[in-house]
């Protein structure tokens, strides 16, 4: 029977092997077995069984109970309320966010990226919440100053860990960088990280870069694609075709404002991915897969 070593695990279920060992040592998940070096060793049947967890995940159980109920064969059972595991997580911390606290922010942060996957922590966890904390603008008093908080502590802990990931990377390069004027860099950087978990190796230039930089970056580095994120703003679209046409590589456009000028952006010759993860990685890896 074929082994495989943990990091092949993690490739191909996309989760971390941080995680894998959390679920082996406080669920008795997994049971590998060990090389003559030490190494965890699994199987086939190990990695369909994690498969099957990420499922059970995606549909809103917690962990433990994902794990039990894979454990006993029956992880057909879903919950009447799947999204409430999720949603007492938020509560938890928009509680950490309006006392400013990071001692109890940073362990419920992390708590969650022990538990669960990346990608399933920022589409659950870390966008609602966003999302939130703009609309309790106009309610709360401290509203903006909560926002800040929660995005400087995020801009921290996602560059750190973009930092320590990325020269690991040995797939194909794709340029990630905010459009001129744009700041907000918290979906992309999460979307970078996403991206690392799929194999890809990425060149992140952050906020505010000037069209006319792409070109020789892309021409330097051989970027396979360019994904741009428009939150708040949105590029000169006439600009945008003259770029395409002179890069001659796939370039995709992100975020709230991709979402809202779907059409405008394809006309120009760009790729709206949107701001749902999940299925801009989806697309991503269909104009240009992480390994050719």
């Amino acid at each position: 029977m074929d082994h495989f070593p943990i990091r092949i695990i993690a490739e191909l279920s996309g989760v971390p092997a941080t995680t894998l060992r959390a679920w082996e040592r406080r669920y008795g998940l997994l049971q590998p077995g060990r090389a003559p070096s030490g190494h965890r060793l699994y199987t086939p049947a190990d990695l369909e069984r994690v498969k099957r967890v990420v499922r059970l995940l995606d549909a809103g159980l917690p962990i433990r109970e994902a794990a039990k109920q894979v454990k006993q064969g029956r992880d057909g059972a879903l919950p009447s309320h799947p999204s409430e595991h999720w949603q007492v997580l938020r509560r938890r911390l928009l509680n950490c966010l309006g006392g400013f606290d990071q001692q109890k922010l940073d362990g419920l942060y992390n708590e969650a990226l022990s538990l669960y996957p990346f990608d399933l922590v920022c589409e659950q966890l870390i966008t609602p919440l966003l999302q939130e904390l703009a609309e309790r603008w106009p309610q709360r008093p401290a509203a903006i100053a909560e926002e800040h908080f929660f995005s400087a502590y995020l801009r921290n802990k996602l560059g750190s860990r973009l930092h320590h990931e990325a020269p690991r990377s040995r797939g194909r390069p794709l340029l990630l960088a905010c459009v001129p004027a744009e700041r907000h860099e918290i979906g992309l950087l999460m979307f970078a990280l996403a991206l690392l978990g799929r194999g890809y190796r990425v060149i992140y230039l952050g906020p505010d870069l000037p069209l006319e930089q792409i070109g020789p970056v892309v021409e330097r580095t051989g970027a396979v694609a360019v994904v741009l994120s428009a939150t708040t703003r949105m590029p000169d679209l006439s600009a945008l075709s003259e770029l395409i046409d002179r890069l001659g590589i796939p370039l995709c456009l992100g975020g709230a404002q991709a979402e809202a000028q779907a059409e405008p952006i394809r006309a120009c010759g760009a790729y709206p991915i949107g701001g749902q993860i999940p299925l801009a990685l989806s697309l991503i890896e269909q104009l240009a897969p992480a390994h050719g």
